[in-house]
Parts: C-alpha cells; structure tokens; sequence
C-alpha cells in the first residue's frame, strides 16, 4: 500500500532583525529572555482500514506469557520518529469503504478545524477508485464513475493549504476473493487512468507529497519484499509484510511505511518552511536532526511496547469489504 533525508523545522523561528533595524546589545545572563520552546508537531490523518490499523496486531510468545498490542499507522509513525513531540487527530477508519464521499469529506472537514501542520492521506483515495459505489450513490454503474469518483476525493484534499502525504492507488487484485468482491476491483485500464490523473493533480501542488503506493504493491508482488529509503525488508513467514488478506499491512509492513511517511513528512515540511528557491530559513533542534526513520529500529520499538495479553487482541475496525459491519470494537494502541 505514493526523497536523502533533509532536516524537520519545528522550533518556533524568530525572524531576524532587518537590515534597516538596529540590532540590541546582547542581553545579559541576569535578563536574557528564554529560548523560545519547540511547539508539538500536529498531524491530521485520513484515511481508511490501512491507516486505521485493521488486524495490525503483534503477537509475541516469552517466558512469562503472551504479549500483544494493535498499531495504527500514527502509532507507528510515532515509533519511527520518538525523538518528536506529536499531537494528531485520527479520522481514519475501516468503515471509510461503506460510504467514501460522505465520510471522505467529514473526516477532511474535521482535519481542517483542527488547524494540522501536516495531513497524513496515506489510503484516503483507495475508495474513491475502489469499491462498487457510485459517486452518486447506489451501485456503480461503469468504470467511468470511479474516475467521476475519484475527482470528489481530490478535492476534498485541496482543502488544504499544509503539507499532504497522499497514496496513489495500488493494484490490490491479489486480496481478490479474500478481503475485496471482484465487484470492487477498478479494471487494469481504470486504474491506470486514475493514477495518471492523480499524477497530474499533485504535479500542480507544491504541498502535495505522493507516496507510491502503486510501485511498493508492485515490488511485493514481485519480489515479497519492500525496498524503504534503502533499507530492503523481507517478507517471511514468520514476519510477512502483508497480512493473509493480501491487503493490509502486518506489523513489519506497517513499521516501512510509517518510516516512509516519517521521511516523507520531514522532507515535506522542511520545504514549507523554505523561501521560494531558497533553503530552510531556520536550522532545526539537534534533537529532530536526529531522528532517522529507520524500519528494523521501528519494529523493535513496537515490540518493546507490547503488553501482557490475557485475551486476543481485536482488531482495529470492521474489515474493508463488509457487507455489514459487526459493531466497533475496542482498539489496543499505544498511543491511542
């Protein structure tokens, strides 16, 4: 489930004294006034099942029982980045699939009210293709409506003028039969269509970031295993990638993407706070030069987080493709 790290900019920037100011003698000690604090970073994520975490839970046997615990993706972003301070708001949820515009556009409006320095929209678009929904409602009718579809699902995220990291839309036809009715599934040609579209969108906005989905699906496929930001990951047996539905991240496969939407979101603020054609106006904290998104440390941190399970876990929200959703269930987090 769409660039070397650059430095994260934070901290509240002072501006500088103009050239026309006078600059004032150094403060002493006694009457020096404080550095100013670094502020939380606030993200907003949107989203469907992926981000929401369905069924990303990690099991663990030792010796003195079993532990478990449930991982949204803004958990594990949190994981592959400790050294920042994060404030967000979740909306994403695996219900998303059961009326994509209508909960597309509320979770987007609730994003906007709560004023984020950065959307994560990392499966957002996923329903505006897929599904067998219309745009208008009722079932769909043809491959056109998804293409209809997927426009309202653009521009809900032109909403925002702050950095969004958006997935484009992978090909999913494995979980075909598993988790997704064959009536859900865009065509070959629709698909490429909706991503050539979805390229030419985010072309046009500077505070768009893809996150290519469509390629890490593709390189699954094809090789079992993700390539993050240089790190290859592997999946096994014993710690696949995907879970058994073919659609969503297991726990190893969410620690790379959350590291790279962690890489994604540093690069893309660090732009926002650079003058047109310049470079960053301010030098951030030491503390956030240090943070490098990094999968294995990710996971490992995941696994030093689990809790002693006296029952099985449940998952995060009612699996995409539910007819009709059992009621929602109590999600393990971390963070949450």
């Amino acid at each position: 489930m769409r660039h070397a790290f650059r430095t994260l900019a934070l901290a509240l920037i002072v501006a500088a004294p103009s050239l026309a100011q006078v600059a004032p003698a150094p403060a002493s000690p006694a009457t020096a006034a404080p550095a100013a604090a670094a502020k939380p970073l606030r993200i907003a994520v949107i989203g469907a099942s992926a981000s929401a975490g369905f069924g990303c839970v990690m099991r663990e046997k030792r010796a003195d029982g079993d532990y478990a615990l449930g991982f949204r993706l803004i958990d594990m972003v949190r994981l592959a980045c400790p050294e920042l301070e994060i404030v967000s708001t979740d909306m994403s949820s695996g219900f998303f699939f059961l009326a994509p515009v209508r909960n597309g556009a509320t979770a987007a409006a609730r994003a906007v009210d709560f004023k984020p320095d950065c959307v994560i929209a990392l499966d957002f678009l996923f329903w505006y293709c897929y599904g067998d929904d219309s745009p208008k409602g009722g079932r769909i009718g043809d491959e056109a409506e998804r293409l209809e579809k997927l426009e309202l699902g653009l521009k809900e995220l032109e909403r925002f003028e702050v950095p969004v990291l958006v997935g484009d839309l992978p090909d999913m036809s494995p979980a075909v039969g598993k988790m997704l009715s064959a009536a859900q599934m865009p065509a070959k040609d629709t698909l490429a269509k909706a991503n050539a579209r979805f390229a030419a969108w985010a072309k046009g906005r500077a505070n768009v970031h893809v996150l290519p989905l469509a390629d890490m699906q593709r390189q699954l496929m094809e090789d079992r295993a993700l390539e993050i930001r240089g790190v290859r990951l592997e999946s096994t047996k014993q710690a696949p990638l995907l879970q058994r539905d073919e659609l969503h991240p297991a726990p190893l496969g969410m620690a790379g993407l959350a590291c790279a939407v962690a890489a994604e979101m540093k690069d893309a603020l660090v732009d926002a706070q650079s003058p047109a054609g310049g470079t960053p106006a301010a030098k951030p904290p030491a503390a956030t030069d240090d943070c490098t998104p990094e999968p294995n440390s990710t996971i490992e941190r995941a696994s030093a987080a689990l809790k002693p399970s006296g029952t099985r876990p449940k998952p995060a929200a009612a699996p995409e493709g539910t007819p009709k959703p059992a009621a929602p269930s109590t999600q393990l987090s971390a963070t949450r």
